[in-house]
């Protein structure tokens, strides 16, 4: 079996919230996807993925997937998908880094594997821990009352695990933290990821602020 040819197709997600915001004035209003379609020979192919947030959260933006890929492509027509090893080998020599690059790529071998041997990936990986999966949902830097109200929406819709984006100003980041936590069920989860937004102090600031917080709500009940 060999690949004949390297599908790229870029495809827009414009976010059901109209943006998502975190540390740093960083916002994104739609995600830049790419998908790749290996080709082969024979009946099979494969399908890979990525999709960036953005190019300020990662060391990874989307048009640079592509134009990689355009980059490694010729490199990998004529070769076995199903020897994997050897398609990221011919990555790396034909281009240094850039692993998000290379990822659709990998990732449409092993679909294509799996469509050969007729066998679900999770299988050929390694094999599957558990029958679910537990989702957490992650908002958006917003007003405290604002993120607030959503987590209000996400929690009808099932979610038990949430993810604050903070990072911006300490006393605010407090106050998004106390009432979100307030609105939540003692075994919800909360996480609240700062995206290196603060310094140490900040950091310390808002850690005591929580812990005494914390202590009088524990012993006013």
């Amino acid at each position: 079996m060999k690949i004949t040819c390297i599908k790229v197709y870029k495809i827009r997600l414009p976010l059901k919230e109209g943006s998502y915001k975190w540390s740093h004035n960083n916002e994104i209003k739609e995600f830049d996807n790419t998908i790749v379609r290996i080709e082969t020979d024979s009946e099979y192919f494969g399908y890979g993925e990525v999709c960036t947030l953005g190019s300020a959260y990662l060391p990874a933006y989307a048009r640079g997937v592509r134009t990689g890929i355009k980059e490694i492509g010729k490199s990998l027509i004529g070769l076995d998908p199903t020897n994997i090893q050897e398609i990221n080998d011919v990555m790396d020599k034909s281009l240094k880094g850039h692993p998000y690059v290379k990822s659709p790529i990998d990732m449409a071998c092993w679909d294509l594997l799996g469509n050969v041997y007729k066998i679900p990936l999770w299988k050929l990986l390694g094999g599957k821990f558990g029958g679910m999966i537990d989702l957490y949902r992650a908002i958006s830097q917003e007003e405290p009352s604002v993120m607030s109200e959503k987590v209000k929406q996400y929690k009808q819709e099932g979610y038990k695990k949430f993810q604050l984006k903070v990072g911006g100003n300490p006393t605010e980041d407090i106050q998004r933290i106390i009432q979100v936590r307030t609105i939540l069920d003692s075994s919800d989860i909360l996480v609240a990821d700062a995206n290196t937004g603060w310094l140490m102090h900040d950091a310390l600031k808002v850690v005591r602020k929580l812990n005494t917080w914390t202590y009088i709500m524990n012993n006013h009940v």
